[in-house]
């Protein structure tokens, strides 16, 4: 069931991707540094990945000054200490945010919809998965950012911090650094 909601899910974003009259679609992707906090203290640490998804800009107003930004993603979250001990998670994203536009320069803020699809947790190189110690299978971290527009192409950085206990007292956040090219 959990698998014929994702897939329903993924579907319906894609399509509303590739809607005709769409205002601004394109694909992000970039390099992507996560860690885990704890009380916050950081759990281990940083676990560098990449994201990758598609987007949507939808202009509200006149002008070209604001707009509402969403889409879907794929990214890990967790940490490592080493190549023998880490923990990773991979969720499916859905950013919802808006962007305030000044010449090529933008800011960006919002809220992340973050659904786990898949959990990796190795301790000395063997898995210490189990009910116990799973992370939720949802997450709701905010974000900010900058950016600049050159021609189709977007240089970005976002900083997305989470608020929600994902496993007895952890908390994600993570900075994506990276490109997006749309029309």
């Amino acid at each position: 069931m959990k698998r014929f909601l994702f897939g329903f899910l993924f579907l319906g974003l894609v399509l509303m991707q590739l809607e005709v009259n769409a205002q601004g679609i394109g694909v992000r992707a970039g390099y992507q540094t996560a860690s885990t906090t704890n009380n916050g203290n950081q759990v281990a640490g940083s676990l560098g990945s990449f994201y990758l998804g598609g987007y949507k800009n939808i202009k509200l107003g006149v002008g070209d000054l604001l707009r509402l930004n969403t889409g879907l993603e794929y990214m890990q979250n967790g940490h490592r200490t080493n190549e023998a001990n880490f923990r990773s998670i991979n969720y499916l994203s859905i950013p919802l945010g808006l962007r305030v536009k000044l010449g090529p320069l933008y800011a960006q803020g919002g809220i992340n919809a973050n659904i786990k699809i898949g959990e990796k947790y190795e301790v000395n190189s063997q898995s210490v998965l189990n009910d116990t110690n799973r992370t939720s299978s949802f997450d709701l971290p905010v974000h900010i950012g900058v950016g600049f527009r050159l021609f189709i192409i977007d240089i970005e950085a976002r900083y997305h911090h989470g608020f929600m206990d994902v496993n007895n007292g952890n908390k994600n956040s993570y900075l994506q650094i990276g490109a997006a090219f749309g029309f």
